[in-house]
């Protein structure tokens, strides 16, 4: 599986959003997954969806 990110520095969203992970308002720099352009609010953040999401993977194909 593979996950692909942009960085976005000093840029809010247009609408208030909030991390997909943590629940968390997104502020000035945040990531946004380019194939479901969900946002997340640090790098940290995204690993843990990433992992959660590959643990979810591994399950369903046992």
């Amino acid at each position: 599986m593979r996950f692909a990110f942009v960085l976005v520095n000093e840029r809010t969203p247009f609408r208030q959003t909030w991390c997909m992970q943590c629940c968390e308002p997104i502020g000035g720099s945040y990531l946004r997954e380019i194939a479901t352009r969900l946002p997340y609010c640090d790098y940290q953040c995204y690993a843990l969806f990433c992992q959660a999401l590959a643990t979810n993977d591994v399950r369903a194909a046992s």
